[in-house]
């Protein structure tokens, strides 16, 4: 070891932050280290801890010493983020969190310092999904069963489902896996009735994230890719209680439904015969959902025709992972909140 040495910082931080992350309290500093390589005892430390733009307050971490040739993990990594910044934003902004690492001494007025690192963060806008490459359960909190939008397609689901003769009720399971099918189809008719056309998404998009289309965003302008109709899909069947699904292999993404009150073990299946057995026992469907871009749309048989497709042997794009929305739900993913709901305070959330 060599007393020329310093100590340096050791952060792990991860590289987007949006506003589902703080509603659903992702940590945005992971882990936060303070490593001594030197031969020299360090006392009177000190860490801070700021970003440009502001969106944290400003944190320090104090130390009393720290031993030559160690290294001391700081377990307190909460920052409390701006929540009406990361509401507020519309685009992608870059920001840059910088760590200071301080020694105090009584000879002099100011501390010295000892190490600096900087640490790149995209403040992303509400809309924006980050992609599989950050968690991929954070899909889920782009389910949002609550907006009015998915309230009126499930208004005309329970018409469509009375004039085909069938029990109108949105009753989720209680019909058992018949009428859970007649729920999901009858929601799929409801939103070929809007007749939308296709957008084509971001290259990459399952990895890298796109801006998504909020349900009233699709209905006013018609336009979706196959995220936002997967999205949509998977709100109205949450809110009509069934267990939905968002399914992503290479380049694309469709949904699901489970015809049975279950859901998978985890969050995130990666397990390509998990799906092909629940759906060889016909206990779960899989969807296209971009069919419904087509004039006229198919039934929705055809839609699980193509979905069981997408994840044969024979598929032609490479099976991703699937996210299980209510596995997610119990794990505590909560939909992001509306446009229209309160604002959250920094006390309430922070990550």
């Amino acid at each position: 070891m060599n007393n020329t040495l310093t100590p340096h910082i050791e952060a792990t931080l991860g590289s987007t932050l949006n506003l589902a992350d703080f509603q659903n309290a992702v940590p945005l500093l992971k882990a936060l280290c303070i490593v001594n390589e030197t031969t020299t005892h360090r006392q009177a430390l000190e860490l801070r801890a700021t970003s440009q733009p502001a969106f944290f307050r400003h944190r320090t971490w104090h130390l009393d010493a720290i031993a030559a040739n160690d290294r001391q993990h700081l377990l307190d990594l909460d920052m409390a983020l701006d929540s009406a910044l990361l509401a507020g934003l519309t685009e992608a902004v870059p920001a840059v969190i910088t760590f200071s690492l301080l020694q105090h001494d009584p000879n002099t007025s100011e501390p010295v310092e000892l190490a600096r690192q900087d640490h790149a963060v995209e403040l992303l806008p509400r809309n924006q999904w980050g992609g599989l490459a950050q968690l991929p359960e954070m899909i889920a909190a782009f389910v949002q069963p609550n907006e009015p939008a998915v309230a009126r397609l499930l208004k005309q689901a329970s018409d469509l489902l009375h004039q085909h003769g069938c029990d109108p009720s949105l009753n989720a399971y209680q019909g058992g896996a018949r009428h859970a099918w007649e729920i999901s189809s009858a929601l799929w008719s409801a939103v070929a009735n809007l007749s939308l056309t296709y957008a084509l998404p971001p290259a990459s998009f399952e990895q890298r994230g796109q801006k998504i289309r909020g349900s009233q965003q699709v209905v006013e302008s018609g336009l979706a890719t196959c995220l936002d109709t997967t999205l949509l899909l998977c709100s109205a069947l949450e809110q009509a209680g069934l267990h939905a699904l968002v399914v992503f292999t290479q380049g694309h993404a469709f949904a699901g439904v489970w015809l049975r009150a279950e859901e998978f073990s985890t969050c995130v299946v990666d397990d390509i015969t998990a799906l092909r057995k629940r759906v060889s026992l016909k206990e779960l469907v899989l969807f296209e959902t971009t069919l419904l871009t087509h004039r006229p749309a198919p039934h929705f048989e055809t839609a699980t025709d193509h979905g069981a497709r997408q994840i044969a042997e024979s598929a032609s794009a490479p099976f991703l992972l699937a996210v299980d929305v209510r596995r997610a739900r119990l794990q505590r993913i909560r939909p992001m909140a509306s446009l229209t709901a309160p604002a959250v305070t920094e006390d309430a959330a922070s990550t």
